[in-house]
């Protein structure tokens, strides 16, 4: 026998399989998903969108190893329903008006965890959310993100990042020590650093938040006081820019802190061979203001302050970009199941795949006459505002005025010049958009729920 036919059918076993995993030259399909939410992080408070102080080194190096998105937005500005949109890829308006004032996921909305759990996957949440969480709580009393989750950890609810590192670190011993269970894992990992208080834990070294500010709520970066004078009618409490900078050095320090930590993540996911064989997303559900537009907190605005997010997907042999082309949040889970080779074709989803971009390509039109046919349109909604950007420029209208405002983001990043006069084309070019969109995902009815909505979160006490 010649060695050509000794080594045919070892060939054949061993590198024929390769080669079928890979499709027109990309790397083999990734076996695991790590997905990290961190909730209220303004995408402009990181070091890879340009700020300036050191408040992420490690973020900062996970997208030199990712595809970053530098012009992401959530599509609300709390977290529910903006997590509801990132875990589905449905636009709020899918989760408002639920039975009993619900806040979670609906049945009939199928979430990337039933997805997954549905193709055999292990499904694995650790969530410090008091929203997002599988049984009912003060601020969320019907719970409901649970299903899918063959593991919904919320012992850390409220606490920091380190110890939602813990209960990640006891599930991925207990996924890897089971050795008869080869399932691949999806593992959603919910930090709630830097949500307010902005009190970073006992211990961690703060570099821009010094002295001691006379105000007791302001040292306890406690930012209600603020809210409940503007909201509530409450005596003004007296806020100074000297204040104001300090709850925002909280803030980042709040940032600093869980930076260390998914640092230590970074390196355990390392340590485990897990980076190798998983597509690792990072995103947040909403951003968070300080009066830059007369509102403390989230869940009032369509402002960048509230809805740019930063996000991020690392896909193992993919090279690392940056990309500046507009894209939702929503737009993850289509990604994600483009990734896995999941077809989407029965699943209600609104977002889009980013695959093209991620690999360096455009994103294609939509169908003719929908809207976003055009790729890069993003929109948003909170109370009774609606918002509609198409990478340079945002029309934000209010249903309850019917007022419009127009902002151009490239000559004004901080929205603080309304130009709807000036720039009629671009106003009436968003407006048919933002029409189009709001009879296609709302029609009527949908501005008094988001309203209730909004009533609820406040008698829970999450919105002061």
């Amino acid at each position: 026998m010649t060695l050509r036919r000794l080594l045919l059918p070892l060939i054949s076993v061993l590198v024929l399989p390769l080669l079928a995993d890979c499709h027109k030259g990309e790397p083999p399909r990734p076996r695991n998903v790590i997905f990290i939410l961190v909730d209220t992080l303004r995408a402009d408070h990181l070091g890879i969108y340009g700020y300036t102080r050191r408040t992420s080194p490690h973020v900062d190096a996970l997208a030199g190893e990712s595809v970053l998105f530098r012009n992401a937005r959530s599509q609300a500005s709390c977290t529910f329903p903006s997590a509801n949109s990132i875990l589905t890829s449905r636009y709020p308006s899918a989760f408002l008006g639920q039975a009993n004032d619900a806040l979670g996921i609906p049945d009939g909305i199928p979430s990337i965890a039933e997805v997954l759990q549905g193709q055999g996957w292990r499904t694995v949440a650790v969530s410090a959310s008091p929203v997002v969480r599988k049984s009912p709580g003060r601020f969320n009393p019907s719970g409901g993100y649970g299903r899918g989750f063959e593991v919904f950890d919320e012992g850390c609810t409220w606490k920091p990042a380190n110890c939602v590192n813990r209960a990640a670190f006891r599930e991925l011993e207990a996924n890897q020590g089971n050795a008869g269970d080869t399932r691949p894992l999806f593992l959603y990992l919910h930090y709630l650093d830097p949500h307010g208080p902005y009190h970073p834990p006992q211990g961690h070294p703060h570099t821009w938040a010094s002295g001691r500010p006379e105000k007791k709520f302001i040292r306890d970066g406690n930012p209600n006081p603020i809210g409940d004078h503007i909201y509530k009618g409450a005596p003004d409490p007296g806020i100074t820019p000297a204040d104001l900078t300090y709850l925002i050095d909280l803030y980042d320090e709040e940032i600093a802190y869980f930076d260390g930590q998914l640092g230590r993540m970074l390196d355990e996911l390392r340590r485990r061979g897990l980076l190798d064989t998983s597509i690792l997303v990072f995103v947040s559900d909403h951003g968070e203001e300080f009066l830059e537009h007369g509102h403390i907190k989230h869940c009032r605005t369509v402002f960048d302050t509230s809805i740019h997010t930063p996000m991020m997907v690392r896909v193992p042999g993919v090279n690392p970009r940056s990309v500046s082309e507009p894209v939702q949040n929503l737009d993850i889970v289509p990604t994600l199941l483009d990734y896995l080779g999941i077809d989407p074709a029965k699943l209600p989803l609104e977002g889009r795949s980013l695959r093209p971009l991620i690999g360096g390509g455009r994103l294609p039109p939509g169908p003719q006459g929908a809207p976003g046919a055009r790729a890069g349109w993003q929109f948003g909604m909170q109370g009774t505002l609606r918002s509609a950007a198409d990478g340079r420029y945002k029309l934000i209208h209010d249903l309850a005025s019917g007022t419009f405002a127009l902002y151009d983001l490239r000559a004004d990043p901080g929205e603080t010049r309304d130009t709807v006069r000036q720039d009629r084309r671009a106003f009436h070019g968003l407006r048919e958009s933002l029409t189009a969109w709001l009879a296609r995902t709302e029609g009527r009815g949908k501005a008094a729920e988001s309203l209730e909505a909004d009533r609820k979160l406040r008698s829970l006490g999450y919105i002061e």
